[in-house]
């Protein structure tokens, strides 16, 4: 009795084409763990290779402390410094200090941001070859290319001018030995020539080299930025931020392949930005001192004037102290003149910086208008004074206003005198910057663990897209649930099979392969004994199946086989309720297999005792013959344009119970003979002296030829290999075998590869073994 193993491969089910449930996509994942695996440790090889010659890029920073701006330059009335225009966030502005161009141009020309310089390195090998290499002892070239940089070159630019055409393009400088050297153009013409040492100009091009070090031929690869393009270069590498938000404390973070000078261009970007600050900061207080000098001769003015009425007063009316009530008014009235006096000063002060219309002179006007009001309302409490003591208080209360704010202001001139000779500008150098040990970049941890992780993602992706975008339909699921086919069977990828087709066959059994020595297959009349009468037109006798390369007949027990029992039981149960016994086995595109589950169907069918015609209609690129040890000529093609008889074009095959039927010479035009009333004669003849005919025909969607054939067939078999054909090829096929009046009986996915979810195909082969030695020990 025969074994049936039912269909086991059996993908999660997923509800639409490339919508995975997460068990489908976990299988998924389990069936490819290698390929995954795989990735991961290329692209984690890559990571490796990056470490190795990859340029270490090193930091350094420098910390500097601002000290908040001084609200009120003059000194003056704070309780009115609401007038003034409120000072930026010290932080914010200054950071932006340091981005200026008044910032970083001195510190671009200082080190020659403005140029630069690169090797001519061949791509991978110079990279590696300067891991090797003594800075300043110019390595020998490898594989004889002397005009490569292989590491250990240095070369350094003290000044370069090119006219403005020639800015930003890529000029060439050639080492020519013995400290000389020339710089050739974007089209090789010669610009300049020199020694490293000595200025040179020519052809509107001056250039000084300080330094350098290369083999003769060595190139260097040379870039005059303009100064635009000079600052935002030298921008991306610098770094400026708060160390505390909101602390004045301002970092200036600059990174370099080389840690000698990342240190120094920090150290120069701190020092440049002080240098600025202080600048900045003595030219507002030479401002706020001219400002200042020239307001004191009218306040001391106004004070001796002040003092000399108050004086005559005194001197006329013999007045001495004020009463009680005077000394009341003189107190109030005192506090709200000098907040008057120094507003007044003050909105002086902002017209040199603002109009008269802008926000902080209308402040400080409406300030004073207040302040005026207050003082009106003030003396109004005091008019029932004498007026002889009323003049005494007012004379003596303009006297002490006008010295407060005349020695104020003296007091502030002489702090902004000391404060301009000063060398702070508000900033100073916390933490200077100091040599780095170990780069910033890259970061044999984080690039290493980012390799295993890129490749193990990137080896999901592959596979996904291999599954659902790459590849065609993999899920027998999706014929069954869209195109409402039936799947009678799923067939492994045999190696068993791989093994036939490579060993090809012969008189000589195949290696590690058991069989007997038989004769090739009889190709004529001669060697052929046919049977009449109920029998039939059949073959006699049975020949041993050493020649073919047929999976069935020489490996029984193969699990691609036991599947393919399946699908016999499958076929004959359909059959036995179609029109005819005739079985055509068609593929939408070619290596799907159609052949091989022809072939192995016919023997498999043979096995069970049915009389069984195998017919190759493939006349075009037909090679089922070849099976069999034999070849195309004398088959299908020759008995339908009347060359050859039915009788003599039948083949024995060595299988008892199988015939059959080669495609013959490649005609002119095989749809043609196919079309003819012979054809449909020969089937009809065929079907009722066999009990199955089955019939391998041409692709279906690249020829017409199977679409001819379909409607003399009881049943079709589609045969799809898995992840060969798209979704749309498989529709296509379903379509046009509906409207040449074919009936398809079910589909057979063939070629699945043995992936960790179809493990399960491997009790068929233990059982069929464990069975087999059962026999054998009886």
């Amino acid at each position: 009795m025969d074994y049936y193993p039912a269909n086991s491969f059996s993908p999660a089910p997923s509800t639409e084409r490339g919508q995975l449930s997460a068990g489908a996509m976990l299988t998924l994942m389990r069936d490819h763990i290698w390929e995954i695996v795989g990735t991961a440790v290329v692209v984690l090889g890559l990571a490796v290779v990056y470490l190795l010659i990859a340029t270490p890029i090193y930091s350094a920073d420098v910390l500097l402390r601002v000290d908040p701006p001084e609200p009120n330059a003059l000194g003056l009335a704070l309780q009115n410094q609401e007038s003034l225009p409120p000072p930026a966030p010290a932080p914010v502005t200054e950071m932006a200090v340091i981005r200026s161009r008044a910032v970083l141009d001195p510190v671009i020309e200082k080190f020659r941001f403005d140029v630069s310089v690169t090797p001519h390195k061949f791509p991978l090998l110079g990279d590696i070859a300067e891991k090797f290499a003594t800075p300043g002892e110019p390595a020998a070239p490898w594989l004889g290319l002397k005009s490569f940089a292989w590491g250990g070159e240095r070369m350094e630019i003290g000044a370069l001018d090119v006219p403005q055409d020639l800015e930003e393009e890529k000029l060439t400088l050639v080492a020519l030995g013995n400290g000389a050297y020339e710089l050739r153009g974007p089209s090789d013409q010669l610009l300049v020539k020199g020694v490293v040492g000595a200025p040179v100009k020519n052809n509107g091009v001056s250039m000084l080299v300080k330094q350098l070090d290369a083999r003769p031929g060595t190139k260097f690869e040379v870039i005059r930025w303009n100064e635009i393009d000079a600052i935002k270069r030298f921008g991306t590498l610098v770094k400026v931020g708060d160390k505390v938000k909101d602390s004045g404390l301002i970092q200036i973070e600059y990174t370099d392949k080389s840690r000698d000078k990342a240190t120094e261009v920090a150290n120069a970007l701190g020092d440049q930005y002080l240098a600025y600050a202080i600048a900045a900061r003595q030219a507002n207080d030479t401002t706020t001192l001219a400002f200042i000098n020239g307001e004191l001769p009218l306040l001391l003015a106004d004070l001796r004037k002040a003092e000399d009425a108050l004086k005559r007063f005194r001197g006329a009316s013999q007045s001495m102290q004020p009463t009680s009530e005077a000394q009341a008014y003189l107190q109030g009235g005192l506090d709200i003149d000098k907040q008057i006096a120094s507003l007044q000063i003050q909105r002086t002060q902002l017209l040199d910086r603002y109009t008269a219309d802008s926000r902080w002179v209308q402040t400080a006007d409406r300030q004073i208008a207040q302040l005026q009001d207050a003082k009106a309302q003030f003396d109004g409490h005091f008019n029932g004074m004498p007026s002889s003591e009323r003049q005494s208080v007012d004379l003596i209360r303009a006297q002490k206003v006008a010295e407060t704010i005349y020695l104020g202001m003296v007091q502030k001139a002489e702090q902004l005198q000391v404060r301009r000779a000063s060398t702070t500008g508000g900033a100073h150098i916390v933490d200077p910057a100091i040599r780095p040990h170990r780069p910033v970049k890259p970061q044999p941890e984080i690039v290493l663990a980012g390799g295993v992780i890129l490749g193990l993602l990137s080896g999901v992706v592959l596979v996904f897209m291999r599954r659902h975008v790459m590849t065609g339909v993999t899920d027998p699921r999706y014929v069954e649930s869209r195109m409402s086919v039936p799947v009678f069977g799923e067939i492994l990828f045999s190696q068993q099979q791989l093994l036939l087709d490579r060993h090809g066959v012969g008189r000589k059994a195949l290696p590690g392969v058991g069989g007997r020595s038989s004769q090739p297959l009889a190709r004529s009349a001669a060697d052929m004994q046919f049977v009449g009468g109920a029998a039939g037109m059949g073959v006699a006798g049975s020949r041993s199946d050493d020649n073919t390369r047929v999976l069935a007949a020489r490996f029984p027990n193969d699990m691609s086989v036991e599947a393919l029992r399946a699908v016999r039981t499958s076929v004959a149960r359909d059959l036995a309720h179609a029109r005819n016994n005739l079985l055509m086995v068609i593929g939408p595109t070619p290596s799907a297999g159609k052949s091989f589950v022809a072939a192995n169907l016919a023997i498999l069918h043979a096995e069970v005792g049915s009389r069984v015609l195998l017919i190759d209609a493939d006349m075009r690129r037909g090679h089922l013959a070849s099976l069999f040890d034999g070849n195309n000529r004398g088959g299908l093609s020759e008995v339908l344009s009347g060359q050859l008889g039915l009788r003599n074009a039948l083949r024995a095959t060595g299988i008892d119970g199988l015939t059959f039927l080669s495609c013959g010479a490649r005609p002119e035009n095989p749809a043609a003979l196919l079309m003819k009333p012979q054809f449909k004669e020969l089937l009809s003849r065929l079907t009722g002296q066999y009990d199955m005919v089955i019939v391998d025909t041409p692709p279906f969607l690249a020829v017409t030829d199977a679409s001819i054939i379909a409607s003399e067939a009881g049943s079709a078999l589609l045969v799809l290999r898995s992840g060969m054909q798209s979704e749309q090829e498989i529709a296509d096929t379903v379509k046009k075998m509906a409207r040449a009046e074919g009936r398809i009986a079910g589909a057979v996915f063939n070629g699945i590869p043995l992936l960790r979810s179809t493990r399960n195909y491997d009790y068929v082969t233990n059982y069929g073994s464990d069975f087999g030695d059962l026999e054998a020990t009886h």
